[in-house]
């Protein structure tokens, strides 16, 4: 924005020298009219005519003697000078300019602020040119422009900060914030770029967030006043932010969107080339009458036409030459950005295969601690003398086991992988099993848990049972983990019934501690907590941003109503289909004592497998790797296989596509410590019907076993 004021001011001087001349002087006029055609010159990038035009104007106003007209030519001159980077001779002749001690505003302005703009360039002297700078300022505010003197101090801040200064940029970034309610009929432009140096100064502050606050302040002021040019620079620097706070995606949106507004812009300067082009066809018509009157009648008209032209070209000429420095400069960034992306999508996808790794490791050998304490669980002679261990084991299994379930899916949900698979369910036996499974925690809290299932609610639905019950297992464990001495209630009732579905309300009341409105606004948000200070069970901040995300996919909204010390509610309403079918369970899973291959390779999960197995009433048959079980299944006729996935020899992938191919009547299940959203496809491709992931309780083994069975048996 810097070249922007003195190009200002430059149009402002020209526009001066129209009112200063004496009609009746030859050498003035001729002096005006070379002044004239070497700003002309200059602005068409035609320097040396330019030159040779100032040069003159400033020898016949050495003749003259008048210091007000050789301050002008000066200043012409050094305006040339400084065009083509000839920045000694240009410091030379602006300060010939100032040594004239002649009272004209403009020459003392641009003057001063092309020494300033001169000084700024090294920032060795940066200090000398905010001194120049600062002396144009008192003559801005004495002559009560303080249009000039914002743009001055803005000038001043954007040169401290350019050179990495924001100490020494702030005091004038306030200056020029003074300013704004004086200037008469403000543009909104002012607001804008004080906005924009906030940003600036503040990002590189390393307070990225107040800066990000800033140049959105900025971006509403562009927009709303069509400021295209300006919002090139607003979403540039937007850009930049969002690359400094590691949002990747929103920094290549602003990207995309200041090359949006470049090519608006460029589109707007071939117009105003059209227009400059016409222009300047007239202005040579009127020189040509002006020459032939010698210059009277017609001359302030002329002059009056080539100011207004300038403020046209003067612009142009400014963007071009910005936009040719600037392509170098995003072509790195959008080089940049790109390479930041695709760091942060590798890292993205390191996170997820660790996370699978993590999966299987710790999932492995904590299906041998659930399942063998489940097993002692159910031996009466050591459940009598070792209940309390023993119950405190499965807690912290169990505990475990949920922690290690929500870090995959907090990754599934970040990943989008969540998906929908209604399936018959007995709502009622569902929602049972899901509070008995929490009775325990719920005795640990000396609290009463509270199953109120309304009459109107049919049993059966067609629903998403996976996603409904790991809902409910959390909201419920949440409330259950924030209410000592209380109760705990899951009420079920329908809100709506229509001619093929129900719309059932799921409400989840305690009576706790409560969340504060402050905590209400984090608690949705990844590891973090509501009432983190009185829960002394809490755990690792996972459970509700997991339920708000799984409650959005099955098409509702999680709502919550809470009170500091009254306790909290979260209710959701499902839109369920009726299902029409006989609503009694298929025997064959619960009277037919089934024949079971088991394909597992550890030890300790042959065991707790076995023994599972055998509590439902079933027999099994183990192999230790896919080449066994398709032996097996050649020999032996099964109703059902559990199948492992890794595995030596053969894995569980190959194992199953054979067996599949040759008999198809036999349900395969994936029983594997693997992240199902990882293996869900390719399962499907060999030929698997369902997954369920180690460790199994006894419960989630019967019911997956009875659906797959009806499944087999209903086709």
């Amino acid at each position: 924005m810097k070249n922007k004021l003195l190009i200002i001011i430059i149009v402002c001087c020209y526009g001066g020298l129209v009112y200063c001349q004496t009609g009746n002087n030859k050498v003035v006029d001729s002096v005006n009219v070379l002044l004239s055609l070497a700003k002309d010159e200059n602005i068409s990038g035609n320097y040396k005519e330019g030159l040779q035009y100032a040069t003159s104007a400033v020898r016949y106003a050495n003749q003259y003697k008048d210091k007000s007209l050789q301050a002008k030519a000066y200043v012409s001159l050094a305006n040339t000078y400084q065009a083509i980077k000839d920045y000694a001779d240009a410091k030379k002749y602006y300060n010939l300019a100032l040594d004239h001690n002649t009272d004209d505003y403009f020459v003392n302005v641009a003057s001063l602020n092309g020494l300033g703009n001169i000084y700024s360039i090294d920032i060795a002297t940066a200090d000398k040119a905010a001194a120049f700078f600062e002396r144009s300022i008192d003559y801005t505010l004495k002559a009560g422009n303080t249009e000039h003197s914002f743009y001055t101090y803005y000038n001043i801040a954007g040169m401290y900060l350019n050179f990495k200064d924001p100490d020494k940029a702030y005091p004038y970034i306030l200056e020029a914030n003074k300013l704004l309610p004086t200037i008469q009929e403000e543009d909104p432009i002012y607001r804008l770029l004080q906005q924009l140096n906030f940003a600036v100064y503040y990002n590189q502050k390393e307070n990225h967030t107040l800066a990000l606050k800033y140049i959105d302040k900025a971006l509403v002021i562009g927009e709303e006043h069509n400021l295209n040019r300006e919002l090139i620079d607003v979403y540039d620097f937007k850009s930049e932010i969002h690359q400094e706070l590691g949002e990747y995606d929103l920094a290549l949106e602003s990207f995309k969107k200041m090359n949006y507004f470049e090519d608006l812009d460029f589109n707007a300067e071939k117009n105003l080339q059209v227009e400059e082009i016409t222009a300047n066809f007239k202005v040579n018509e009127f020189k040509q009458q002006a020459e032939a009157s010698q210059l009277k009648t017609n001359f302030i008209t002329i002059l009056g036409v080539s100011a207004l032209l300038l403020i046209c070209t003067s612009f142009l000429v400014f963007y071009n030459y910005k936009k040719r420095l600037a392509y170098l400069r995003l072509q790195k960034k959008n080089s940049a950005l790109v390479l930041a992306k695709n760091e942060a999508e590798r890292a993205n996808k390191l996170k997820s295969e660790l996370l699978v790794n993590i999966s299987h490791d710790l999932r492995t050998p904590l299906y041998g601690v659930v399942g063998i304490t489940e097993m002692l669980m159910e031996n009466p002679s050591i459940i009598t003398t070792k209940k309390g261990l023993l119950n405190s084991l499965k807690f912290s299994g169990d505990h475990l086991k949920s922690v290690v379930n929500n870090i995959l899916k907090i990754n599934e949900v970040e990943s989008n992988n969540i998906t929908i698979n209604h399936s018959k369910v007995n709502i009622k036996s569902l929602l049972e099993n899901v509070v008995n499974s929490l009775k325990y925690l719920a005795d640990q809290q000396e609290t009463q848990l509270i199953l109120d299932i309304k009459e109107e609610v049919y049993a059966y639905y067609m629903l998403d049972e996976v996603n409904l019950s790991d809902v409910l297992l959390k909201l419920i464990d949440n409330a259950i983990k924030n209410t000592q001495k209380g109760t705990v209630t899951l009420s079920v009732s329908l809100s709506k019934r229509e001619k093929s579905k129900d719309h059932i309300t799921f409400k989840i009341s305690d009576t706790g501690t409560g969340i504060s409105k402050e905590n209400l606004a984090v608690i949705f948000d990844s590891f973090k907590q509501g009432n983190s200070e009185e829960n002394t069970t809490y755990g690792i901040g996972l459970g509700l941003p997991i339920v708000k995300s799984l409650i959005e996919v099955m098409g509702s909204k999680l709502t919550v109503v809470s009170d500091i010390g009254l306790g909290s509610q979260f209710s959701f309403t499902l839109e369920c289909e009726i299902t029409n079918e006989d609503n009694q369970l298929d025997d064959i899973s619960i009277h037919k004592s089934l024949h079971i291959l088991v394909v597992e390779d550890n030890k300790i999960n042959q065991l707790v497998t076995q023994k599972l197995i055998s509590s439902l009433g079933h027999s099994c048959t183990i192999t230790v790797n896919g080449e066994e079980a398709i032996k097996e299944c050649n020999n032996t006729h099964f109703d059902l296989i559990l199948m492992d996935l890794n595995m030596p020899v053969m894995n569980g992938f190959e194992a199953s596509e054979v067996i599949s191919t040759e008999n198809k009547n036999i349900p395969i299940i994936a029983l594997t410590a693997l992240e199902i959203s990882e293996v869900k496809e390719r399962c499907h491709n060999v030929g698997i019907c369902a997954i369920i992931n180690k460790p199994v309780d006894k419960e989630a083994l019967e019911d997956i076993i009875r659906k797959n069975l009806s499944l087999v048996k209903s086709t």
